[in-house]
């Protein structure tokens, strides 16, 4: 993991945005996990919870259930797709270049059971911008979905967004991440600097 960095965060923080950024101006290889969930091969022991909501005929009922239990079966997701993709930068360990790796699945204490604390970095969005994330996850829901099932998942949504950002929060505390609070946009082009600093591998591409 030594040329790896990783970057974090809520839903709806703009991760994919600062990685696309980054991509941009330095050229480094970004890894987006949440394609993990169309790209890699899912095994129904190993990963029960990404080969239950592949095996639905409409993925969006899973926010069809109370709070609580979207939030466990996003917390136990979030930790399969962490082993998929560890699994996936450990065979690309002989690269002597560079490589971001973004996204949920990416969570503070996920990183201190493997000893990668440095070089990594949290998006926590505030909750005007979950509310936006929400907003746009709702657009795209079928019309025929009527208003008290999209305000169900709305309401699920945005509880297990908020519920995602508080365990950031208090992980990036407790075990000294770094992290940022998007507060607007121009959070992104502020911090920027901040931000790359934090990924001292990238400084050497």
């Amino acid at each position: 993991m030594n040329r790896v960095c990783f970057l974090g965060g809520s839903p709806g923080s703009g991760k994919t945005t600062l990685a696309d950024a980054i991509y941009k101006n330095l050229g480094v290889p970004v890894y987006h996990t949440d394609d993990i969930f169309l790209t890699s091969n899912v095994n129904k022991n190993k990963q029960p919870h990404m080969f239950g909501l592949r095996e639905l005929s409409n993925p969006l009922d899973i926010w069809n259930r109370s709070p609580q239990s979207c939030l466990d079966f996003w917390q136990k997701y979030y930790e399969e797709a962490f082993g998929i993709l560890m699994e996936n930068l450990h065979q690309r360990q002989e690269s002597l270049h560079p490589l971001l790796a973004e996204g949920v699945c990416i969570l503070p204490h996920f990183l201190e059971k493997i000893d990668c604390k440095s070089n990594a970095y949290f998006l926590i969005s505030c909750h005007t911008f979950l509310e936006e994330a929400v907003s746009q996850k709702l657009k795209q829901i079928p019309a025929f979905f009527d208003k008290h099932e999209s305000h169900k998942m709305y309401e699920n949504m945005l509880y297990v967004f908020s519920s995602v950002s508080q365990i950031i929060i208090e992980d990036c505390k407790r075990a000294n991440f770094p992290y940022l609070l998007i507060q607007n946009t121009k959070d992104y082009s502020m911090n920027y600097p901040k931000i790359i600093n934090q990924f001292s591998l990238l400084e050497k591409v």
